[in-house]
């Protein structure tokens, strides 16, 4: 997905599926400073030829999130009636990292979404799965 291998541990995760097979997955990792280097900097096959086509629909692209892709960055952070919390703080601090320069973003619309994102500064890889 990104080019590169690199550790990274678990630093927030959260599942809600429904009976129907509706759901809404969030991941967050975090990795080492020196995969924060290299994704401050990537190389050019990065952004020009990743995630390949199966993973995702556009390349990594900088942050912020274009306007017209809005509607996927909405999608991918609800707020559910009843989610309160940290799942509610995970998804205001994503939408604010989204739309700001600094990170980069990909994702794939088809069947479920899936919605990447690589925050170099945080040191953190956010993997979303919203299936409606």
């Amino acid at each position: 997905m990104t080019g590169k291998q690199f550790w990274s541990w678990n630093e927030f995760d959260y599942e809600e599926i429904s009976v129907r097979g509706e759901g809404y997955a969030l991941d967050i990792y975090k990795f080492n400073e020196e995969t924060a280097e290299y994704f401050k900097n990537p190389d050019k096959e990065f952004l020009n030829s990743l995630p390949k086509k199966e993973l995702a629909d556009i390349k990594w692209t900088k942050t912020p999130i274009k306007e017209n892709e809005s509607g996927i960055l909405e999608f991918v952070t609800p707020t559910y009636g009843g989610w309160k919390g940290e799942i509610v703080d995970r998804q205001n601090f994503i939408r604010q990292i989204a739309n700001q320069p600094g990170a980069y973003y990909s994702y794939q619309k088809s069947g479920s979404t899936n919605f990447y994102l690589i925050v170099p500064e945080k040191r953190l890889v956010i993997l979303i799965n919203h299936n409606m």
